[in-house]
């Protein structure tokens, strides 16, 4: 299959799909349809997820997984990996409001993240504990926006307060490729490569740290996906 053929395919099931997709998560509340969508554009685009980790994350606990962001591919990508974690993705407040789209994310527990505003920012970062609280895993993407050339971009800190307050694990995840595929302000699928390489781990016990060490938690967990993604540039 042609990559034009695959690039009509997916914004024809794109386009189709979302309302579906979006009213039956508003219904029913069941994360199962988020994964659905996620494993099926995958599938349409031909895009093979190759892993790497030395030991996977227990399943039945719940962590905070903190990944690199290269492209908008990163969100079907680990919906598709992390099936067995119950995963919910902090987004942008902007985006719950698009029909269909927003109002899934919403009944599905998602985040909903102001940048701008300090006060929304506490709100979103309560919000974020009370969400593991409840028994779900968060994904987080330090970064805060996309990287346009897959290069890592600075950290910010804020986030790393969420695993410290809430008492629950950080497993690092790097992803190299998907910039590559769908780069940052682009509506068109490469699909001359199709490999996307992830690696997961090691975990990071948090049972010590205090709010003040989130700058430490921040380096640890950097230092893990730098190398990570210099490993994966050569494969």
């Amino acid at each position: 299959m042609t990559e034009f053929v695959r690039n009509i395919l997916a914004w024809l099931y794109v386009l189709t799909s979302v309302p579906i997709i979006g009213l039956l998560a508003v219904l029913t509340k069941r994360h199962f349809f988020a994964w659905l969508w996620c494993h099926l554009l995958l599938k349409v685009l031909g895009i093979r997820i190759k892993v790497i980790a030395e030991k996977f994350p227990e399943k039945g606990k719940k962590y905070v997984f903190m990944a690199n962001h290269q492209s908008q591919l990163d969100i079907p990508v680990l919906e598709s990996l992390l099936k067995d974690y119950n995963i919910r993705f902090l987004a942008k407040k902007s985006l719950f409001d698009i029909p269909f789209f927003g109002w899934g994310i919403k009944a599905l527990g998602y985040v909903p993240v102001e940048r701008e505003d300090p006060k929304e920012g506490l709100k979103s970062l309560l919000a974020c504990v009370d969400r593991l609280k409840e028994g779900v895993s968060l994904v987080v993407f330090p970064e805060g926006t996309r990287s346009k050339t897959g290069e890592l971009l600075p950290f910010k800190a804020a986030g790393f307060l969420i695993p410290i307050k809430a008492g629950v694990p950080v497993c690092p995840v790097s992803i190299w490729g998907t910039f590559r595929i769908l780069p940052k302000g682009s509506l068109w699928f490469n699909l001359k490569k199709r490999e996307v390489w992830v690696s997961i781990g090691p975990v990071i016990e948090v049972k010590n740290l205090t709010l003040k060490d989130k700058n430490t938690l921040l380096s640890q967990v950097r230092e893990n996906i730098e190398k990570s993604l210099e490993r994966m540039k050569n494969l």
